[in-house]
């Protein structure tokens, strides 16, 4: 009589592990912007043409586009389908959504930019619009990286760029809290000295690195997503810290 309960909690607990959704693979998400149209312009490393990346853009084109970064970690390909960003949901949204499927296999990146010159220049549908705002010595890029005045920050918090595919069927969701897709909120040739937009790859929801011809890319940590139609909002990895 004694072991009864043990076997119906042995089968029980059987029954809930069975239920559960298996692992689906590992993929870490950057978020970085290229630009070869201004003199001091950079390609965030790597990028098109190198080594185990893959792509539906040649890397002939002359770019001024947003881009994300997928990385493979997992043992098995994954399947990027239904790939869309969208700009400003809370003011108006801006969908781009015409990516084909992507197929990345074992430790191969895949990179979602532009499919023709110019038409993911994901920095001219800011919520700030052509200009910078609260330019000062602290934040001399502006916009959404400065957190000064109240109202513009809940605006920037209101309008993260949203990144979502499915991953091997599984729905993902993400933000890009830096707002590094659509350059600090606005177009930032106007308020640079040198009119350059490149910014390196960032992970998603992390801080801005800008500068350095696609060097510093933050430590990643791996994001597991788990289950069909799971969906993960506002995505905030913290970077290892440095040994």
């Amino acid at each position: 009589m004694q072991r009864f309960p043990s076997l119906l909690t042995t089968l029980a607990a059987g029954l809930l592990l069975s239920s559960l959704p298996a692992a689906a693979d590992s993929v870490n998400i950057y978020v970085g912007y290229a630009d070869n149209l201004r003199p001091s312009g950079f390609f965030p490393t790597p990028w098109l043409g190198d080594p185990n990346v893959v792509s539906q853009t040649p890397p002939s084109e002359s770019f001024d586009s947003g881009a994300v970064r997928i990385d493979n970690t997992g043992t098995t390909p994954v399947t990027i389908t239904n790939f869309s960003v969208t700009l400003n949901p809370g003011a108006g949204p801006i969908l781009f959504n015409f990516w084909t499927p992507l197929t990345i296999a074992p430790g191969q990146t895949g990179i979602f930019t532009q499919s023709a010159s110019y038409n993911f220049d994901s920095s001219d549908s800011g919520i700030f619009g052509g200009g910078p705002l609260n330019i000062d010595p602290s934040h001399p890029l502006g916009g959404c990286t400065n957190p000064a005045d109240a109202s513009q920050a809940a605006l920037c918090a209101a309008n993260q760029p949203i990144v979502s595919f499915d991953e091997n069927g599984t729905l993902v969701t993400t933000s890009d809290s830096a707002h590094i897709l659509d350059t600090f909120g606005y177009d930032f040739i106007h308020g640079s000295t040198d009119g350059n937009e490149s910014i390196n790859w960032n992970l998603i929801g992390t801080g801005v690195i800008r500068g350095g011809g696609g060097t510093g890319t933050p430590e990643p940590a791996t994001i597991v997503f788990m289950g069909s139609g799971l969906a993960i909002l506002g995505l905030a990895v913290r970077r290892r810290a440095a040994k």
